[in-house]
Parts: C-alpha cells; sequence; structure tokens
C-alpha cells in the first residue's frame, strides 16, 4: 500500500501545474496513464493479496464472532488469578441449581480418575457473584477454563476434552 501511495504521488507531483484545476484521474495525458498504469500492475504483481483482499467478502459476522471471543479472552486473562486460583478450570454454581449438582459430581469425577484440578465458586456469596459479573455471567452453571467460558452444563466427556486440549 506503501508504494501505491509513493507511486501516486511521483506521478501526480510532476504533473499538478497542469493537473491542479483537474479532480480526478480522467484529466491524467496518455503518457501519465501508462505510467500510473505501469506502476498499479507491478504493486498487484508484488503485492497479489491487495487483490484477494478486495475481492473477497468481508464476514461481518465472523468479525464479530472474532471479536467477542477475543474480548472474552482479555477479560478471562484479567480475572484469572481470582477465577482459577490455578485450577485448570473452574466452575460457578448457584443455589436452587439442579444442573449444578450434577456439574459438581462430574468434575469431581473427572478430578479424581485425572490430573486436572478446579475450583468451585458459589455464587451464592457475595465474592463469586461479584466474579460472575465481571464474567458478564447470570446463570450457572457455567465454566471458565484458561482460554474460554463455556456456558451451561456440560458433560464429563466434552470437559476431558477440552482439559486435555
Amino acid at each position: 500500500m506503501r508504494r501505491l501511495a509513493l507511486a501516486l504521488c511521483a506521478l501526480i507531483l510532476p504533473v499538478a501545474s497542469s493537473v491542479a484545476a483537474q479532480s480526478d484521474f480522467g484529466a491524467l495525458t496518455a503518457k501519465e496513464k501508462a505510467a500510473f498504469g505501469a506502476e498499479l500492475r507491478a504493486l498487484l504483481l508484488e503485492e497479489p493479496q491487495i487483490v484477494a483482499a478486495a475481492m473477497a467478502p468481508r464476514n461481518y459476522a465472523a468479525e464479530a464472532m472474532q471479536d467477542a471471543a477475543d474480548a472474552d479472552l482479555a477479560l478471562i486473562g484479567a480475572l484469572a488469578e481470582q477465577v482459577l486460583e490455578d485450577a485448570d478450570i473452574a466452575l460457578f454454581v448457584s443455589a436452587d441449581c439442579v444442573p449444578c449438582e450434577k456439574a459438581i459430581t462430574e468434575l469431581q469425577d473427572i478430578s479424581n480418575t485425572s490430573s486436572a484440578t478446579f475450583k468451585l465458586h458459589d455464587m451464592s456469596g457475595p465474592d463469586a457473584a461479584a466474579l460472575a459479573a465481571k464474567l458478564g455471567m447470570t446463570e450457572a452453571p457455567f465454566y471458565v477454563l484458561p482460554n474460554m467460558i463455556l456456558r451451561g452444563h456440560m458433560p464429563s466427556i466434552v470437559l476431558t476434552k477440552y482439559l486435555t486440549r
């Protein structure tokens, strides 16, 4: 891109006096158009990704999802010490949460049969509730790993897979 800008400046500056009153490239002479075309062609041959980017439609949904994932990772990174406390996974539960009991049991089983460790946060308490709020989570259960947040109860086979990645 920098080369294109330099090429445009190199073409336009010498002919500024003859084109000063003009506002488009249509006023260029045949020689100027040929020079511009040659420089543009050389740039596109040298950097074909410019054409590829121009031809590929932007995927705004994917970009938004990536932005959300990046924000989650930044948030987890900032709160990792409080949330994980050196454990491999954190589980947030609340009172009167039926799937929470199963989630606790499954994490205990995983911990007993592997080297995985977990930290349990009961959102009934003010500290865990504040952490959940910082994470933007309101419904239990949810899990926090160093690289992701999982909403809702996850079967042990899924958790084991995530813990062994």
